[in-house]
């Protein structure tokens, strides 16, 4: 039987155009109520009313299955995904997906680890390392289908985080608010340092009209072996566009 929570999320999730299925939003239930009981001693979110939750974290989360193509069986990894967004609600709707969720801290992992026990999530893996050492890791440089970030961070540093991760041919995909053209723009550079190219922007509304947006890249070549580069090096000095002096008759 659906409890309040469950019966709000579908019909919310109805009118973003995303169908949730009763088993599976009681998984999302459960999901809120680990978060809810582990946030008294891990800090996971300040997002604490039911609507807001549902839109800013599920909705949110899901617009990467309503706005993108993601093949049966894809390999995904969510960089920096702190209480396991966009990951977890993504493999609660695609079971066949197989999801790594990577995180530095290690009360988060644990959170992580014992949730997905709880929800009974087989091809799960939780990775708690920085995303600079991962991305140097033979094991996992260059072996994703999909990238994906929701991290505060700016997207040229993201980018150096995430696209290292990511095979040829695959995409990094970035969670952004409603006008990442700035972003875009200062990030052109360090996308195609780190092999990649923009492959679009897609724009979007969630319930409460909200306005958000998604950043896809696609890797087009290998990313050179000198990134990603040591631990805090991107965030600390990131890559930079490069301003050119204009030609005279431009």
């Amino acid at each position: 039987m659906k409890n309040n929570f469950e019966q709000k999320l579908m019909k919310m999730a109805k009118e973003a155009g995303i169908e949730i299925k009763e088993d599976n939003a009681i998984l999302h239930g459960i999901f809120k109520k680990e978060i809810e009981k582990w946030n008294e001693k891990v800090n996971l979110t300040s997002i604490k009313e039911e609507e807001e939750f549902i839109v800013k974290h599920v909705l949110d989360s899901l617009m990467l299955l309503k706005k993108m193509d993601i093949p049966c069986g894809t390999r995904i990894i969510d960089v920096g995904t702190g209480a396991g967004f966009p990951g977890i609600p993504l493999k609660i709707e695609r079971k066949d997906l197989s999801v790594y969720l990577l995180d530095s801290n290690r009360k988060k992992t644990d959170f992580l680890e014992s949730t997905i026990k709880k929800l009974g999530l087989k091809e799960t893996n939780v990775l708690c390392a920085r995303a600079e050492t991962i991305g140097r890791n033979p094991k996992y440089r260059e072996s994703f289908d999909f990238a994906v970030a929701r991290a505060v961070s700016a997207l040229n540093v993201l980018s150096e985080f995430c696209l290292p991760l990511v095979k040829m041919g695959g995409f990094f995909v970035a969670l952004k608010g409603k006008d990442p053209e700035e972003e875009i723009e200062e990030a052109e550079d360090a996308i195609k340092t780190l092999g990649g190219r923009i492959n679009d922007a897609l724009y979007y509304e969630l319930p409460g009209g909200i306005q958000r947006s998604m950043v896809i890249v696609e890797k087009v070549i290998k990313t050179p072996e000198t990134y990603p580069r040591r631990e805090g090096m991107p965030e600390k000095r990131p890559i930079l566009l490069k301003k050119f002096p204009k030609k005279e008759g431009d």
